[in-house]
């Protein structure tokens, strides 16, 4: 365990190390002055001239990366040139409200497929589970932005149940935060569900295949007992592992549905910096995700090694 544990720290480091240098050459090679975009047009060179020596992005590129390296090694990851605070005081006053659509989301997607897949194991000829796969599969191919659009104009314009944009904090009003999650929350399941219950539901006819279960039955063991005490418990592993990666990939990737819910998390505030070429936020949040998302791989490796003592084995 405590190897698994050093290994993930050490593609920490590699992982920050690459990520920080190629978005970093990246950001410097595409079109936009970040000078430009905060002076406007009518700035005159000199203003612009100014500008950009104050946000340090005068000299040869390796220069600059140098200087950006050498502050992020010792914790200063910069300030938003847009916004004109640090940059992880604006990661922190932004991951919030994408945490708690992820962790909302996974939970619920796994709980459902749970269910789901459950209730297909026990009842393998019946026509709903004949169906599940392509249900999902169908659940899968539907775009994030598409179902947003359609919850809006049925659960909000429509039916008037929940409020078509906006965030609260869970810990602030619970009810005004448990409707306005309602809608993002129910679009991001959709595509997990699916995506959970086709890996379930292929895991579980992995181990249907097994031939311990011929001895299970050779004992008596009653079916249900079989399939609800072994091979769903067996099948679980890979779950949690696509559970753990969605989860990281959801942090990175609600960009679409905090910008049609008007929800201030991650993908809000990097869109903006993007659009506002500000290379030291846009910076940060990256590096922020792609911390998280090594440290969750670690969680399920971690949780992996509980449920499966196969994988303990060195």
């Amino acid at each position: 365990m405590a190897a698994v544990v050093l290994r993930r720290l050490r593609d920490l480091v590699v992982v920050l190390l690459v990520v920080g240098t190629a978005l970093f050459f990246l950001l410097r090679s595409i079109p936009g002055d970040p000078a430009r975009v905060l002076l406007g047009a009518k700035a005159s060179p000199e203003q612009l001239d100014r500008l950009r020596r104050d946000l340090g992005l005068t000299g040869p590129p390796h220069e600059q990366y140098l200087h950006w390296l050498g502050n992020v090694l010792t914790g200063d990851f910069g300030t938003s040139i847009k916004y004109g605070l640090p940059v992880p005081r604006m990661v922190l006053d932004h991951v919030g409200p994408t945490l708690t659509l992820a962790v909302l989301a996974t939970a619920i997607s796994l709980v459902l497929t749970v269910l789901v897949v459950g209730w297909v194991t026990t009842s393998p000829r019946s026509r709903v589970a004949r169906l599940v796969n392509r249900v999902a599969q169908f659940g899968l191919a539907l775009p994030e932005f598409w179902l947003a659009l359609l919850a809006i104009y049925l659960f909000a314009l429509t039916l008037g149940w929940f409020p078509t944009s906006g965030y609260a904090p869970l810990t602030a009003e619970p009810a005004t935060a448990v409707a306005r999650l309602a809608l993002p929350v129910a679009v991001l399941v959709v595509g997990q569900t699916a995506f959970l219950t086709i890996t379930a539901h292929e895991s579980v006819l992995g181990e249907l295949s097994q031939p311990y279960l011929r001895t299970a039955r050779a004992k008596g063991v009653p079916e249900r007992r079989v399939l609800l005490r072994h091979v769903l418990p067996n099948a679980m592993p890979p779950v949690l592992t696509t559970a753990g990666l969605n989860f990281a990939s959801l942090v990175g990737g609600v960009v679409v549905v905090e910008s049609i819910f008007v929800i201030p998390g991650l993908g809000t505030m990097l869109l903006g910096a993007v659009y506002a070429r500000d290379f030291p936020l846009i910076q940060g949040g990256v590096m922020f995700i792609a911390v998280l998302f090594v440290l969750v791989n670690l969680l399920v490796d971690l949780v992996h090694a509980l449920v499966d003592p196969r994988v303990r084995v060195p």
